[in-house]
């Protein structure tokens, strides 16, 4: 469906034209695109995550990962055939004027409008937030599992300083005594809430349902999502007050600052 000179496109009546270059624009299929933030998300989740895992992890019981199993195989199903074989979400626009938005508003074949086009865009640029969000906050948990318990208080605050420190208690609140410390994270996304990595992981998912233009399977996913990590979060936050009496007074949320 080239309209200049070049043309790139491999049609297909359901995920429409793969690639498509025109003399003020370039478009790429919305679905292809959300196909590959799909696999980039369950790349790092699948692969690279475990690969940084640290050895004294505890153990997950098998039956939790028979259902994170279950439902990763059937969430992926759902996205992917709806992504491939079902609806064809149009085009996302790269252009240097506002002719390529016109034709793209008049064009049957993409269907999509300018206002779609942006609203993909804020999707894509929401859903890295919230990958970045959830990384980083991660990678605060991770360097304290791995380096707390072998590492001396004074030692821990010292190389960490006061914005990635950790506050170190045992697990009844007293002294460093015991051979497994409980640490309060600290970055500048956990300065409110105690669950950023899962604020950053539904963040993400909204993303990715704006940048799908709400369709049904990605607002399905999003919904599920927050219905198991918000309830998970607020069960990590009621643990946390428990166990520190010098829990900062400013976190006073879960997961969703102002809400949970």
């Amino acid at each position: 469906r080239d309209e200049s000179a070049s043309q790139y496109s491999n049609e297909n009546e359901n995920i429409g034209a793969i690639f498509v270059q025109r003399k003020d624009s370039i478009s790429i299929s919305k679905n292809l695109v959300l196909l590959l933030l799909f696999t980039l998300h369950y790349f790092n989740r699948a692969v690279i995550y475990p690969l940084r895992m640290n050895s004294n992890s505890h153990e997950v019981p098998l039956i939790v990962i028979i259902s994170a199993m279950t439902v990763t195989t059937v969430n992926g199903y759902l996205q992917c055939f709806y992504l491939c074989k079902g609806v064809s979400l149009g085009e996302l626009t790269v252009g240097v004027g506002l002719d390529g938005y016109t034709r793209n508003n008049r064009s049957t074949a993409s269907g999509k409008s300018w206002g779609g086009n942006l609203l993909s865009w804020l999707g894509i640029v929401t859903f890295f937030t919230g990958m970045g969000i959830n990384l980083h906050s991660d990678g605060v948990l991770r360097k304290l599992r791995r380096y707390g318990p072998s590492m001396k208080p004074t030692t821990q605050l010292k190389n960490y300083g006061n914005s990635f420190g950790a506050a170190l208690i045992d697990s009844n609140g007293g002294n460093f005594t015991t051979s497994k410390p409980y640490y309060i994270p600290h970055s500048p996304f956990f300065r409110y809430v105690s669950c950023p990595n899962f604020a950053g992981e539904i963040l993400e998912w909204f993303g990715f349902a704006m940048a799908s233009e709400f369709s049904y399977p990605s607002v399905a996913f999003l919904v599920y999502t927050a219905a198991n990590l918000i309830p998970r979060g607020v069960a990590h936050h009621e643990w946390y007050l428990r166990k520190f009496d010098n829990y900062p007074k400013e976190r006073r949320w879960a997961v969703i600052p102002f809400v949970v």
